[in-house]
């Protein structure tokens, strides 16, 4: 088997960075149609990497790295999201992973504590909890890839994003 082909280099930092704009300027909720809707926020990591290298440059932990003034610093000295820790919510269940890399490489999840029954029953709610959190990933990709290529990219997202990184979004 081959591996997938990988995605645009801008791409995933992007999204990363995105995901980070669009969880602060919507309040962290994001409708999935039919009333239903997940908050998402970023939890208790990130990472930087240059444009010309894929390493990790400067990696922000604890209570809230997003909302750290080191953390627009970074974005704002040029560097790009490497890698962040995301937590999702949706209804009572609440999921946190650690999106990475160029190829969005999902990592270290934290499924809700939801296993009861037989060993099948906790198999099978392991399962559905693992597919939901993957259907939630896409979902927000999916969202991010609708927002880029629409017209107000350039004229409305992006220098609203600029204005999110120097700090002038209110």
């Amino acid at each position: 088997m081959t591996d997938p082909l990988p995605l645009l280099p801008h791409l995933t930092p992007e999204f990363l960075t995105w995901l980070w704009f669009a969880s602060e300027r919507d309040l962290g909720t994001f409708p999935l149609g039919e009333g239903a809707e997940v908050h998402a926020w970023v939890d208790d990591r990130l990472s930087f990497r240059t444009a010309d290298d894929d390493r990790p440059r400067a990696v922000l932990t604890g209570e809230n790295p997003a909302a750290s003034l080191e953390a627009r610093a970074a974005l704002a000295g040029g560097k790009l999201v490497r890698d962040l820790r995301l937590g999702l919510r949706r209804e009572d269940r609440e999921y946190a992973l650690v999106i990475r890399g160029s190829n969005l490489d999902l990592a270290g999840a934290r499924l809700p504590g939801m296993f009861k029954g037989t060993e099948d029953e906790a198999l099978f709610d392991r399962m559905f909890l693992l597919e939901e959190l993957r259907g939630l990933i896409r979902t927000l990709f999916v969202r991010f890839a609708e927002e880029r290529t629409a017209l107000t990219w350039q004229t409305e997202t992006l220098p609203a994003m600029q204005a999110w990184v120097a700090g002038e979004d209110g």
